[in-house]
């Protein structure tokens, strides 16, 4: 139990540890609720029915991965798809032209969501090896029973180095994957590109990395707060139009 904790505090400095405390105790706090244990028999019921492992918590204390990122990252739990149809029906997705990217992607849980839509391409960045290995298994046992509307890939990499596609639309999906250290070089990187840009956040610990840039406009989508780039709120003014 003590060489755990220790394993999970390496490398993190004295501010760090008191934020890692904050966010575990509010994880415990929501998983007590009756919302939460409906969540999990949800995604359960997505296991249960592809034969796949997306489910359960991963502490990354139990995976082999470079401390020195590891120290600005979550564990790997699952996020809701629930709510995936609506979202992409309130923000107008032209799905057969945008490219869906899952930043700490874990599993996949939210990718293979995602991939029920027709999208040109599913993405998913996640730099624990095990995860990736995990998630691609994943991927490999829905493809084969037909789950699967659009190609997904998954790439072994610190989120921080990723160089997203120049050259479509993106909806790009954060589940607190990370802290503001990973955050601020993918926020300064989606900020330079000039296509759509719609970004999706769930549990916004690094909101501020977004609202520092003047490029956004921010609203909310089924209670999710919802970034979109100058070309993303034109080509919907467009849509809508």
């Amino acid at each position: 139990m003590l060489q755990t904790l220790v394993n999970r505090l390496k490398g993190r400095s004295p501010a760090e540890i008191i934020r890692l405390a904050g966010h575990n105790i509010a994880y415990h706090v929501r998983e007590m609720t009756p919302q939460a244990q409906r969540r999990n028999r949800q995604f359960q019921a997505f296991d249960d029915r592809w034969g796949t492992d997306t489910f359960a918590v991963r502490e990354l204390h139990t995976l082999d991965v470079d401390a020195r990122v590891a120290a600005h990252a979550r564990r790997y739990q699952a996020s809701n798809g629930a709510d995936m149809p609506g979202w992409f029906a309130d923000l107008g997705v032209d799905f057969a032209a945008t490219t869906f990217i899952d930043y700490g992607c874990g599993k996949g849980r939210a990718l293979f969501e995602a991939a029920q839509f027709p999208f040109a391409r599913v993405i998913g960045v996640e730099f624990a090896a095990e995860l990736v290995d995990i998630a691609l298994h994943n991927r490999d046992i829905i493809k084969a029973k037909g789950g699967l509307n659009a190609p997904v890939d998954v790439l072994c990499m610190d989120a921080a180095l990723y160089e997203p596609p120049a050259d479509v639309p993106l909806v790009c999906y954060f589940y607190d994957p990370f802290d503001d250290a990973v955050m601020a070089p993918v926020a300064d990187r989606l900020s330079t590109l000039s296509q759509p840009i719609t970004i999706i956040y769930l549990e916004p610990s690094c909101i501020g990395q977004f609202r520092r840039s003047p490029g956004w406009s921010e609203l909310s989508s089924l209670g999710s707060l919802v970034f979109r780039n100058a070309a993303a709120v034109q080509a919907a003014r467009a849509s809508a139009g």
